[in-house]
C-alpha cells in the first residue's frame, strides 16, 4: 500500500517534471484572462454611464480663453417641467369719461342779395303802395303808385341802377320826360319826372352807373311836390317795391 502512494508520487513528480512549464504557462494564461476580464467588467457600468441613449441630446459646450468651442457633451434632455396655471390676472375698471358733447354747427343766415346804387341820394316823400291808397296832393285824391319818389335837386344826375338796354324813351302824358331801361331776369325799369336833357336814346346799352338824365319838373301829375325823381321796378310787367332790389332812404 505504501509502495503504491510511493509509485505515484513518482509519477506525479516526473509529470510535473516534464510538463511544469506548460502547466505553468496555462496558469499565467488563466490569470491573465481573468484580469482582463474583470476590468472588462468594471469599465462596462462607466462606459454606460458616461454614454446614456437619450432621444433628444443637448450640446453643452466648454468656452476656452481663446473663445473658442473647447468640447462637446451630450446632456440628457431635461424633462419639462408641468406648466404651472397662469394666474388670472385682476381686472381694473377704468375711470368714466363723461361723453364730449359736441355742438352742431349753427346754420349761417342766407346772405341777402346784394342790392344796388339809389338812382340819386334823397328822402322818398311819396311812397310804394300798390295794395293801399295814398293821397295825391296834387290829384286830390287816394290813389295808388307803383313807384317811389325821391326828392332831390333840379339838374341832379340820375344813374342806371343796373345794366342793360335803353328799351323807350319819351314824354309822358303824367310822367314827363321818361326812360325805360329792360335788364335780366324779366327786371324793367323806369325813371321819370326828367328834365329835358336826356342823355340816351333806345337801344342803347347801359351800365349801372351811367347817367341817364337829371332830375326835372316835367311830371303833371306830381306837379304839387318838390323836384324828385318817379323812381319804378317792374318784374316781368308786375310792380315790385324799388326798397326790395336798390339801397333807398
Amino acid at each position: 500500500m505504501e509502495d503504491s502512494n510511493n509509485e505515484r508520487m513518482e509519477r506525479f513528480r516526473l509529470f510535473l517534471r516534464n510538463n511544469g512549464f506548460y502547466i505553468a504557462l496555462v496558469a499565467c494564461l488563466v490569470v491573465i484572462g481573468g484580469a482582463i476580464l474583470l476590468l472588462a467588467l468594471d469599465k462596462e457600468p462607466e462606459e454606460t454611464a458616461e454614454t446614456p441613449t437619450v432621444s433628444d441630446p443637448i450640446v453643452i459646450v466648454g468656452q476656452s480663453d481663446d473663445e473658442r468651442l473647447n468640447g462637446v457633451l451630450l446632456a440628457p434632455t431635461a424633462k419639462p417641467a408641468a406648466p404651472q396655471a397662469s394666474p388670472i390676472p385682476t381686472m381694473i375698471p377704468l375711470p368714466t369719461q363723461e361723453p364730449v358733447v359736441t355742438q352742431a354747427p349753427t346754420a349761417k343766415p342766407a346772405s341777402a342779395p346784394s342790392k344796388a346804387a339809389p338812382p340819386v341820394q334823397g328822402e322818398i316823400i311819396f311812397g310804394f303802395a300798390v295794395d293801399k291808397l295814398l293821397y295825391s296832393v296834387t290829384l286830390d285824391q287816394w290813389t295808388t303808385h307803383d313807384a317811389v319818389d325821391i326828392k332831390a335837386d333840379a339838374g341832379t344826375p340820375v344813374k342806371c341802377v343796373f345794366s342793360g338796354t335803353v328799351e323807350r324813351v319819351a314824354k309822358d302824358d303824367a310822367l314827363g320826360y321818361a326812360v325805360t331801361v329792360s335788364h335780366a331776369n324779366g327786371r324793367t325799369t323806369l325813371y321819370a319826372n326828367l328834365g329835358e336833357d336826356v342823355r340816351v336814346k333806345v337801344g342803347d346799352k347801359v351800365n349801372a352807373g351811367d347817367v341817364l338824365g337829371t332830375v326835372g319838373t316835367s311830371a303833371i301829375s306830381e306837379c304839387a311836390l318838390p323836384p324828385h325823381l318817379h323812381f319804378a321796378i317792374f318784374v316781368d310787367g308786375a310792380a315790385k317795391d324799388p326798397a326790395k332790389y336798390v339801397r333807398l332812404g
